[in-house]
């Protein structure tokens, strides 16, 4: 079981040969958090059945989380890196739902090529870059679509407060010695400055204590890009990135409990 990453909004940075260039994950959770919704109104699982198929077997397979939950549904992702193009990767991972007599979709745009199928109760995607030659790196995700899963009792709200706002992600990770739960959020307060500072006051009236606090940096350029925050309690540690667009302030949370 892999460990649970620190930093689930840190940008992936595989070369352009790898495939997935300048996608990050905050991004390409929110794809399969789309199709977390748009499948799991269409069926619901049955016990046993494991969605272990694999359409396209790959030269090497890099688990980003075993045993995930996004916005309530079970989840598997793992990075592939496929010795051919897009395009006979593409092919043949749809003529392997033919063969099974699956339904498929296909979706693009300029930077991605999205891939689907639904079987009983798996949904099965594959995000790649669109017309590059081999190798390919693409994203590949297992959801089972259950009834929606409770939240594990150590991530609970009532063991942190959450600031003020609307939930778009809400992601849970377990890899057998640590639990984590990523929200991103909608915030109220007009600035960053307001609503970190808020939420840093929020966090201490609640007992927690100021690890780190200042300019969110962007690791690859070295440049700001928000303002971000670390808080510890007990077995606890809170990490949030607040960032602002078109007048709007998000943040992303990672809670973590050992």
């Amino acid at each position: 079981m892999m460990r649970t990453p620190r930093a689930l909004v840190a940008s992936m940075d595989p070369t352009p040969s790898e495939g997935v260039s300048g996608a990050s994950l905050a991004r390409w959770m929110r794809v399969l958090a789309a199709c977390c919704f748009a499948f799991g109104a269409a069926t619901r699982a049955f016990a046993g059945d494991a969605c272990g198929d694999m359409p396209v077997t790959g030269q090497k397979v890099e688990w980003v989380g075993h045993d995930m939950v996004i916005n309530g549904t079970p989840t598997q992702v793992a990075l592939i890196t496929f010795d051919k193009s897009t395009r006979q990767v593409a092919d043949a991972f749809m003529q392997y739902w033919v063969e099974h007599r699956v339904a498929t979709h296909r979706m693009h745009n300029p930077k991605t090529l999205i891939l689907s199928a639904l079987s009983a109760q798996c949904s099965y995607t594959l995000q790649l870059p669109p017309n590059q030659s081999a190798p390919v790196r693409g994203l590949f995700s297992v959801m089972r679509l259950t009834d929606a899963q409770p939240l594990p009792r150590a991530l609970r709200p009532e063991n942190y407060p959450l600031p003020m706002g609307k939930v778009q992600l809400d992601m849970t990770s377990n890899d057998g010695g640590t639990v984590a739960r990523t929200v991103q959020m909608s915030l109220s307060e007009p600035s960053l400055a307001q609503a970190s500072a808020a939420y840093a006051d929020q966090l201490r009236k609640d007992g927690w204590h100021t690890v780190s606090a200042g300019p969110a940096i962007d690791r690859p350029h070295g440049a700001s890009f928000g303002q971000a925050l670390s808080m510890q309690k007990n077995g606890y540690r809170l990490d949030a990135a607040f960032t602002q667009a078109r007048g709007s302030t998000s943040v992303v949370i990672n809670v973590a409990y050992e």
